[in-house]
């Protein structure tokens, strides 16, 4: 366990450099997030789908960001697989002890706080110039918890694909197509997937604080459940692989 807290600094202290050291690469990235959000809100109001009422603009800039928050988590992870296995530094992350399952959800966690930092920015600047006004309770947090932990149970499927098949690029973009429309526009077809479900809660909290008891447990479990087949599968992936002898291979 301390292992796995140094690497986390490490990476934290890492990413964090890289963000101090390219500072024009993040403002450009907030500029560039921002106005694919006003795109999207355009396209939404001329299609008759979103009003230009604050409570629809707030339900879009949730779903958008919560969409991005999912794919940046998915693909980050899925590409640093891919990243370890080319440069062939797989090897070594099994000899260190660490096991692969802890060593990519740390790493990914890690580089994911510059994320949040960046999305949190474009949330309140966004909010504000919409005029959305929001409820802010301690229950957003369990709520983004969730929906974190069952985004890095869908990466860590895709990582299983990434660690036996070395080419992912079909099925992120598939996940992309699927799961980023879903989240933004809640589709029905999929509200019992623990992303949707978690981008609905949230929306709810933010708009008047209050969610159904049997809601929340339902979250729960789905996230537990996704998360738990995330790693079995990923997991067995890595045993696969090294049965194989696939861990170096691209």
């Amino acid at each position: 366990m301390r292992r796995l807290f140094i690497l986390f600094i490490a990476e934290l202290q890492r990413a964090w450099l890289e963000q101090v050291r390219y500072p024009l690469q993040f403002v450009l990235g907030l500029v560039l997030v921002g106005l694919i959000f006003y795109l999207l809100l355009g396209v939404a109001q001329i299609s008759g789908v979103s009003g230009a009422n604050p409570a629809q603009v707030s339900r879009l800039l949730v779903g958008y960001l919560l969409g991005l928050i999912a794919l940046g988590v998915v693909s980050s992870l899925s590409n640093q697989i891919s990243k370890e296995a080319k440069s062939g530094t797989l090897e070594n992350m099994v000899l260190s002890g660490h096991g692969l399952t802890a060593f990519f959800v740390v790493q990914t966690l890690a580089r994911f706080g510059q994320n949040l930092f960046q999305f949190a920015i474009l949330f309140f600047v966004l909010a504000h110039l919409s005029q959305i006004n929001y409820t802010l309770s301690w229950q957003l947090l369990p709520a983004f918890v969730l929906f974190l932990i069952a985004a890095l149970g869908l990466g860590l499927a895709l990582g299983a694909v990434e660690l036996l098949f070395k080419e992912t690029s079909s099925a992120l973009l598939l996940l992309k197509l699927l799961v980023f429309p879903a989240v933004i526009a809640e589709l029905p077809q999929l509200e019992w997937f623990p992303l949707v479900l978690g981008a609905s809660i949230f929306r709810e909290l933010l708009q008047n604080g209050v969610v159904e008891g049997l809601r929340w447990l339902l979250f729960a479990v789905e996230t537990v459940a996704l998360y738990s087949l995330g790693v079995f599968l990923f997991q067995s992936a890595d045993l696969e692989a090294r049965k194989r002898g696939l861990l170096g291979h691209e």
